[in-house]
């Protein structure tokens, strides 16, 4: 019974919430719009680069350097 309400309840806050969003000025917009762009671009590097020390590690591995 719980769970049932819970279910509902969820679904209902996720709903309202959808609909509550306040205008911004263009310039906060677009600091924002930056910011993510930033933000993905220094994931992608840090997940590039992680990649690589993988792979050179796995190389010296195999030819007993490491």
């Amino acid at each position: 019974m719980i769970r049932r309400y819970a279910g509902r309840l969820v679904a209902a806050s996720l709903a309202l919430s959808g609909a509550a969003h306040a205008a911004l000025p263009p310039g906060v917009e677009t600091s924002i719009t930056a910011a993510q762009t930033d933000g993905l671009q220094l994931v992608g590097l840090l997940a590039a680069m992680g990649a690589a020390i993988f792979l050179i590690a796995k190389v010296l591995r195999k030819f007993n350097i490491l």
